[in-house]
């Protein structure tokens, strides 16, 4: 989970390791606040049904994803590379992230982690410039797919 959580930090502040060139969303710069659902019925598909409604409710009481709080400046846009080597470094992660488009109105990447037993893609589209939206799908190697689903949404130019 806190692999996920960073990731949608990541790319929610466009930051990407890529050998191709990315291009930076439309977004406004300054406090961006993240929030973020997991798809916790997709997530037990692959649990026996006798077990689905006890592990979905202690999923749904241990599993609150914060609010991310962000301030996005055009430092933070700069050197997006870098960027997302070091959160996937401070969270002691060995992955790579595959661009598979990026353009100022979506982005779309594959991150494989563990030695490719773990997938994560990541779709982002902008909305508008004070509204993006990504939908995360995580395939932990035979655990089953966790959907995430995150909205970023601008709240003022200056951060607290």
């Amino acid at each position: 989970m806190k692999k996920l959580f960073i990731l949608v930090l990541a790319i929610t502040t466009l930051q990407a390791k890529a050998d191709v060139e990315l291009v930076p969303l439309d977004m406004e710069l300054g406090y961006w606040e993240t929030t973020s659902e997991m798809d916790i019925e997709a997530m037990l598909a692959n649990i026996p049904e006798s077990q689905r409604a006890t592990l979905g409710a202690m999923i749904s009481k241990k599993m609150k994803i914060p609010v991310v709080k962000q301030c996005i400046t055009q430092e933070t846009l700069k050197d997006m590379e870098a960027q997302m080597k070091e959160s996937f470094k401070s969270a002691g992660n060995d992955c790579d992230l595959q661009v598979k488009k990026s353009t100022s109105q979506e982005f779309s990447g594959v991150l494989t982690c563990a030695g490719g037993e773990a997938t994560t893609t990541i779709n982002t589209k902008v909305i508008n410039s004070k509204r993006v939206e990504s939908q995360v799908v995580g395939d932990m190697g035979g655990m089953g797919k966790n959907n995430i689903t995150t909205v970023g949404e601008w709240k003022s130019a200056s951060c607290p």
